[in-house]
């Protein structure tokens, strides 16, 4: 350009126009020093300006550098802009990561503030994962997008887990003084996030009477958005109670069975025993889930053994496909190592166990325990959506 047959050749001084406007300055010249350095430092809030200057340059070196300081770097500071970041500038394998990190972390984050950059899309996706690690059932999705939505519109609020949970009741307290008579979701402020709302899987919700309640009491959701949804279930409860259904017998499609699963978690902290069993509904299927001393993961259909609250089968056997997961991460949330089941079918009879997985001697904590469990066939009739006005 300098020294061609260019105009450029004789100017004193050339303009170019940059339209990114995620270019400034300190990235050009960080841009500029990669070319006489193979390593240039570059700070976590400097990265994607960096990208966005080394994707007009063309620096390819540059570019991986970047990435890797990405993937070294991801928390709860930096998840968000990291994701939009590679997803603007074609960085598909760190918004993969970021995503992943989404979904381990999104419902046990020591600080949850970090969600109010997260966009109605993108929480969208998260929340329709079927990856996504649920602590404990899915009612704690409603639970987390009530904070969310408080989050966006409060920027600037500061506090911990426990002040974030009194102030967001108030949040909605207000909101229904605002507008008696309406629940939140059906104001004009409220609308633009039904969609999100529409990705948690309702069906998973209301066969818990506290969940219900909560619902009914909070007045965010319409209880008469989820009508679809008890005559689903209730055809479902007859199919098994009547004999119909004793489960997935069959070997279900991998899809199906991530879009019909129940999605359930728990957090461990340390090593020792555990057993539990999860709430709602379980169309008389108690299944237990236990780590015992030996770092054996078991899954039990009980019957007979241990006390339960409602009713239990007595069918001979119960088939039932589940995914156990287990991972344990670092302060930052980021994965340092996983197990998986991918999805299995079994039959289980009375009071029968099955080792699920065997964790590691070495095993770190803490862990989470994410369990995707299909217990009735997934059935010819499609799952029921929210059934909101414009639907």
């Amino acid at each position: 350009m300098f020294s061609g047959a260019w105009k450029e050749s004789d100017m004193p001084r050339i303009e170019l126009d940059i339209i990114d406007e995620n270019i400034t300055c300190e990235a050009l010249k960080i841009a500029f020093g990669s070319l006489y350095k193979d390593d240039v430092f570059i700070k976590p809030v400097q990265l994607t300006s960096v990208i966005a200057t080394a994707t007009l340059l063309q620096l390819e070196g540059l570019l991986l550098q970047c990435q890797v300081m990405m993937k070294d770097t991801l928390s709860s500071a930096t998840v968000c802009d990291y994701y939009y970041a590679s997803c603007s500038y074609g960085l598909k394998d760190v918004s993969i990561q970021c995503l992943d990190w989404l979904t381990r972390n999104i419902l046990i984050a020591a600080n949850l503030t970090f969600i109010k950059d997260v966009t109605a899309d993108l929480m969208k996706t998260v929340i329709a994962s079927p990856h996504l690690v649920v602590i404990q059932v899915e009612i704690d999705l409603y639970t987390l997008l009530k904070k969310w939505i408080f989050l966006i519109h409060n920027k600037s609020w500061t506090g911990d887990n426990k002040d974030l949970v009194k102030a967001t009741d108030l949040f909605y307290k207000e909101k229904q003084s605002e507008c008696p008579g309406l629940c939140y979701l059906e104001t004009d402020e409220g609308r633009q996030y039904v969609p999100v709302f529409s990705a948690v899987r309702w069906h998973h919700v209301v066969n818990d009477l506290t969940s219900l309640r909560m619902i009914e009491n909070e007045k965010i959701l319409p209880h008469s958005w989820l009508e679809p949804m008890f005559l689903y279930g209730w055809r479902r409860v007859l199919a098994v109670e009547q004999g119909h259904d004793k489960g997935p017998i069959e070997k279900v499609d991998n899809e199906v069975f991530n879009t019909c699963c129940a999605r359930f978690g728990r957090l461990i902290h340390k090593a020792g025993e555990y057993c539990w069993r999860w709430i709602g509904y379980s169309y008389g299927v108690d299944l237990l889930l236990s780590i015992t001393s030996g770092r054996l993961v078991t899954v039990k259909r009980n019957t007979h053994t241990q006390a339960c609250s409602q009713a239990v089968s007595l069918q001979d056997q119960r088939y039932i496909a589940y995914r156990l997961t287990i991972c344990s991460f670092d302060c930052d949330g980021k994965e340092l190592s996983r197990k998986s089941t991918d999805v299995k079918h079994i039959s289980l009879g009375k009071d029968e166990e099955e080792i699920a997985l065997v964790l590691d001697s070495d095993q770190k904590f803490p862990i989470s325990v994410s369990m995707n469990v299909l217990l009735i066939s997934p059935g010819q009739e499609p799952l029921p959506g929210l059934k909101y006005p414009n639907r």
